[in-house]
């Protein structure tokens, strides 16, 4: 039953979009009528201070379903979909329409609590990389990718190395490239079908 139960969980907890409560009903300017419900997205309409806060609420997104999955889960199966699920429900809110961010700060948030040493090193790499990005102006040359894709790659490489290190496969790893291959298909039709970079 928990193979149902926590993901189904996870999926509306995900589902709660940060990005579009504090700009629609605390800013009274819905963001998505002019970008995308997650920090880059609000930082870019609405200032750093805002998009921080979203940021860190959606990353506590995922904490809150790492502890859940720590505490009933017990399970590689059920840890692999409840982070699954919630990157789903981050993506496509079932309270919003399905039209949500991309689920960078939900992965960061999910992968804290048993790698909070890693999660940091790998955020500062990402964040170098989104600063050379800027920097650069990398936009130039890289048209079918934002600043923020193009950092966490590199953090979710960083990550992935350091867990490979240390760990089985199975089942750490294996949530990277889960994590990297759902960034990559969100940001694609992000892409294809709203002709904008998150």
């Amino acid at each position: 039953m928990k193979y149902i139960i926590l993901p189904f969980i996870s999926y509306l907890i995900g589902s709660i979009s940060w990005g579009v409560i504090i700009t629609k009903y605390i800013k009274g300017n819905d963001i998505r009528g002019k970008d995308y419900p997650g920090a880059s997205g609000v930082s870019r309409q609405f200032g750093f201070k805002f998009g921080l806060l979203v940021g860190l609420l959606d990353a506590l997104k995922g904490v809150t379903i790492f502890l859940i999955f720590y505490y009933f889960g017990k399970s590689n199966v059920v840890l692999v979909l409840s982070y699954i699920a919630l990157i789903l429900g981050n993506n496509y809110p079932l309270y919003f329409g399905f039209n949500g961010g991309q689920g960078v700060a939900a992965t960061i948030g999910f992968f804290f609590p048993p790698f909070p040493f890693y999660v940091f090193v790998s955020f500062l790499i990402g964040i170098s990389f989104i600063f050379f990005y800027n920097l650069f102006k990398l936009n130039r040359f890289i048209k079918f990718m934002g600043a923020v894709p193009f950092g966490t790659i590199f953090g979710l490489l960083t990550i992935f190395i350091l867990l490979i290190k240390k760990y089985s496969f199975y089942p750490y790893p294996l949530l990277v490239l889960i994590a990297s291959s759902l960034l990559f298909f969100r940001g694609l039709t992000l892409i294809l079908f709203n002709k904008k970079q998150y």
